[in-house]
């Protein structure tokens, strides 16, 4: 989209000096508590990842040798920058389309090259997380390859994941260059940000209508309107509202009922999971200074989400125990409850995440995906301590909702 060089200007030093600055703000606006999390779930997850990676490579290398180990672990660190480049420029897609968020970009006098770096750099941030499953596989083969073979390894991570997300993101700018009507006078980008904001301006609302009630109902009734509209919260309540039937439609297709329970089981799991996206999204449709402002309080806002994931589990669970007849009452009845459990408690940590991480729920969702990810590694690991470390989320987080209060825009 851009060459990776900009002569040093004063608007390409001012850019970097953003880009510096928002990094820092994002670090310095996640508590200390909840960084101390994602260093242990991140530990967590190199961990697995070098158990999982440590065996393969170990029996590899007694019947292939040490080559065979650098080219497998090349191979893997090579598919991560390809899934990098992927997550950056779907992320890039999408906002391109909606519009980055920040200033008005249009209205300030910027270089149009300078400013796609800079969008595609606040776009490619996520990708940065690879690097942590990277490091695990790297640790998985230390003295199992020459270190500098591995050192190389390491180096070539780095420049791929930089090229993949580079390439990612141009992509992303092309598609969305060639979606809009092209005037040659005019930037590629600056059409397709004049495109995004001209979008957003039409899509008319139709007034609101006042009504009385609690005000858990209010918020739990105005949750349901932003799913409804072009909100990023419609957006997330698309994948459950497939996931859960599909998961109770399982049950009727020609398979054996083992098969058949643990494909329900696994989709009612995914199911879930995107449901908690969902309610960290709804979450992150609420202006802060509005929001505060109310004579509002955390029970009111919690109870609402709490009230959406009760609804929505019910509705998971119905769907089971229609097309899960064909179990015996006993086995049927453990099913339901097990499934009624797990999703419950992925459904009430995307509650609690979108309540005590407000207004930025985008670290919701990247700590929601890390508690999620590494349940499942610790379950793969040792039976059922996946589910207590899942329950171990669920209670620390309900602890820090009465800091709910305490809560910055920052």
């Amino acid at each position: 989209m851009s060459p990776p060089m900009f002569p040093r200007t004063p608007a390409a030093a001012a850019f970097r000096s953003l880009e510096r600055v928002l990094v820092r703000r994002r670090l310095l606006g996640v508590d200390l508590r909840l960084r101390l999390e994602l260093l242990a779930l991140a530990g967590l997850l190199g961990g697995f990842l070098f158990w999982q990676a440590r065996i393969p490579l170990d029996g590899l290398l007694r019947m292939r040798g040490e080559g065979a180990v650098a080219a497998a672990v090349l191979a893997t660190l090579l598919a991560m920058a390809a899934l990098g480049g992927l997550i950056a420029g779907s992320r890039h897609a999408v906002r391109l389309r909606r519009g980055p968020p920040g200033p008005p970009w249009l209205a300030l006098p910027l270089p149009p090259e300078l400013l796609g770096r800079h969008l595609a750099f606040d776009s490619s941030a996520p990708a940065l997380a690879l690097v942590v499953p990277a490091a695990g596989v790297l640790l998985g083969a230390a003295g199992l390859a020459p270190a500098w073979w591995l050192a190389g390894c390491a180096l070539a991570f780095a420049v791929s994941l930089a090229a993949a997300v580079g390439l990612g993101c141009a992509i992303a700018f092309r598609t969305a260059a060639a979606a809009v009507p092209s005037r040659p006078a005019l930037h590629p980008l600056t059409r397709v940000l004049a495109t995004a904001a001209r979008r957003a301006r039409s899509a008319r609302l139709p007034a609101p209508r006042w009504r009385g009630g609690p005000v858990w109902l209010t918020l739990w009734r105005k949750d349901l309107l932003l799913s409804w509209r072009p909100t990023p919260a419609r957006q997330r309540a698309l994948p459950p509202i497939v996931l859960a039937p599909l998961a109770a439609l399982v049950w009727w297709l020609p398979l054996e009922i083992p098969v058949a329970r643990l494909l329900a089981f696994a989709l009612a799991l995914l199911a879930a999971a995107t449901f908690a996206e969902w309610l960290i999204a709804l979450a992150g449709c609420d202006p802060f200074a509005v929001l505060r402002t109310l004579p509002v309080g955390v029970g009111a806002v919690w109870g609402a989400r709490m009230a959406s994931a009760a609804a929505g589990v019910a509705l998971l669970l119905a769907g089971q125990a229609a097309g899960a007849r064909a179990l015996d009452p006993q086995p049927h009845a453990l099913f339901l409850v097990w499934t009624g459990a797990a999703t419950l408690a992925i459904a009430t940590l995307g509650a609690n995440y979108g309540v005590t991480t407000y207004p930025h729920h985008d670290q919701a969702q990247r700590l929601l995906g890390l508690s999620l990810g590494v349940a499942m590694a610790a379950s793969i690991m040792i039976p059922l301590l996946g589910w207590v470390l899942l329950l171990t989320a669920v209670l620390h987080s309900l602890r820090r909702l009465p800091r709910w209060t305490a809560l910055e825009a920052s």
